[in-house]
C-alpha cells in the first residue's frame, strides 16, 4: 500500500472511512454505505481502513491508531475476507463493552465470511450490545481472516506485570478448586449439563446472520442488473442471446428468494448460488463467439456444494452426499477436510446438513447435479414465479 499509516491516520480525522483507491470499485457498495450509516449513528468513535492487501496488516493497524491518537474502535478489512480491530479508549468498562461485542461478531462469522458483511456484523453488535457470558464460546480471535487486537499499553514493566497476574491468578483458581466438596463439583457439571442457549439469543444470531446475508446478495443482484442492462442483446448471436436470458432468469429467481421475508439462510445460499451463474452466463455472454465457451481456467466456475456461503469453489472432490458418490465442486478447506477424511462442514437445513433433507437444494446439491437449477425451482416452487 503506497500510502503511509500517518497519511491515512490524517485522513481518518475528516472522514472516519478510509477505502484504497485501489478498491473503490471492488468493494459492495450497499455494505459500505450501510457500515457508514450504523458508524454515524454510534455513540463512540469506530474507523474503518479499507486496504488492497492479501492479508491485513495489524502493525500497521496500530500505528494508524497511535498516529490519529482519538479514542475508538479501529477496523481493518481487505478486498477479501480478512478484518482485524484495534480499540483504544480511557474508560476501563466502555473498552471492556466493545471487546465483548468483537467477541460475539467473531463468534458469528466463519473464515471465509466476505469482511464487508464480517464489517456490518461487528458494527451491528456495536450499534446493539449484546451481553456475553461466561459460557459463551470465545473462538473468534482464532478464526483465521480475523484478528482482534487489544491494546495492552506500553512500557518494559507489562510483561513482568502479567506473568505475576496470571500466576496469581493460576493459584486463586487452584485454590477456589481444591476448596470445593464433591457435592459442589456434582451440582457444578450438572448446572453445565442443563445449560442451554436461551431462543432469543439463537433467533437474534439467525436473524443477524440472514439480514447480513441479504444486504450482501441485495448488493450483488444490483450489480448484476446493471450488468444485464449494459449488454447489448441485439448485438448479439443466438448462443450469445440464450445465455442472457438464463442469466436473466437465474437472476430473477435469486431476486424472488431475497425478497421474500420467509426465506431461510439455506435458499439465501441457494439465492447466491444462482447470482453467481447468472454473473457466469453473462461473462461468457460478453466474450467473442469465437472464444466463448473455451476454458481458460481448470477451477470450476460455481461455489462451493458442501456450503456456497464459503465462497468459490477450487476444485472438484468426490463426495458421499446421503446416496451414491458424485463429483462436486468444493472450496479450498472442504478439499482438505475430504483428503484428511475430516467430517464435511455442510450448510445445516435447520437442525440438520442440508444433503440430509429433502429440499431442492440438496436433491440438486445447489444445481452440481439434476440439471439447470433455475428449472428445478421453477418446478420446485411455483409460488416464486
Amino acid at each position: 500500500m503506497s500510502t503511509t499509516p500517518q497519511q491515512i491516520a490524517e485522513a481518518l480525522k475528516a472522514d472516519p472511512f478510509w477505502i484504497d483507491p485501489a478498491l473503490a470499485d471492488t468493494l459492495n457498495p450497499t455494505l459500505i454505505d450501510k457500515a457508514k450509516t450504523t458508524v454515524d449513528g454510534l455513540d463512540f468513535p469506530v474507523y474503518v481502513i479499507a486496504v488492497d492487501a492479501d492479508r491485513v496488516d495489524r502493525e500497521q493497524l496500530e500505528q494508524i491508531k497511535v498516529f490519529h491518537g482519538g479514542e475508538g474502535a479501529y477496523v481493518m478489512i481487505n478486498g477479501t475476507e480478512d478484518l482485524a480491530v484495534d480499540e483504544t479508549f480511557a474508560d476501563t468498562a466502555e473498552k471492556l463493552e466493545v471487546m465483548d461485542q468483537n467477541l460475539n461478531a467473531s463468534d458469528d462469522w466463519n473464515y471465509s465470511t466476505p469482511s464487508t458483511t464480517k464489517l456490518n456484523i461487528l458494527l451491528g453488535y456495536y450499534a446493539d450490545p449484546q451481553e456475553r457470558t461466561d459460557t459463551e464460546a470465545v473462538t473468534g480471535q482464532n478464526v483465521p481472516g480475523t484478528e482482534v487486537i487489544y491494546d495492552s499499553g506500553s512500557g518494559s514493566f507489562a510483561p513482568l506485570f502479567l506473568g505475576a497476574a496470571i500466576l496469581v491468578l493460576a493459584l486463586v483458581i487452584a485454590g477456589v478448586w481444591l476448596a470445593k466438596s464433591a457435592r459442589e463439583r456434582k451440582q457444578d457439571r450438572e448446572r453445565e449439563h442443563a445449560f442451554t442457549l436461551p431462543s432469543r439469543l439463537l433467533n437474534r444470531v439467525d436473524s443477524l446472520q440472514r439480514n447480513a446475508l441479504r444486504d450482501s446478495i441485495s448488493g450483488e443482484t444490483a450489480e448484476l442488473a446493471e450488468s444485464l442492462g449494459r449488454l447489448q442483446t441485439a448485438d448479439l448471436d443466438a448462443a450469445g442471446a440464450d445465455r442472457v436470458e438464463r442469466a436473466l432468469d437465474a437472476y430473477q429467481m435469486a431476486r424472488r428468494i431475497v425478497d421474500d421475508e420467509a426465506a431461510t439462510r439455506l435458499d439465501l445460499a441457494g439465492a447466491m448460488v444462482l447470482i453467481r451463474q447468472a454473473g457466469h452466463e453473462i461473462a461468457e455472454a460478453g466474450r467473442s463467439p469465437r472464444k466463448r465457451g473455451v476454458r481458460r481456467s481448470t477451477v470450476p466456475q460455481s461455489l462451493c456444494t458442501i456450503n456456497p456461503l464459503h465462497g468459490e469453489a477450487q476444485t472438484t472432490s468426490r463426495v458421499d452426499a446421503d446416496g451414491p458418490s458424485v463429483r462436486v465442486p468444493v472450496c479450498r478447506a472442504c478439499g482438505d477436510d475430504l483428503r484428511a477424511g475430516r467430517e464435511l462442514r455442510w450448510i445445516f437445513d435447520g437442525d440438520t446438513p442440508y444433503v440430509e433433507g429433502n429440499s431442492v437444494w440438496s436433491r440438486t446439491l445447489f444445481g452440481a447435479i439434476g440439471g439447470d437449477l433455475v428449472t428445478a425451482l421453477h418446478r420446485e416452487r411455483p409460488d416464486r414465479d
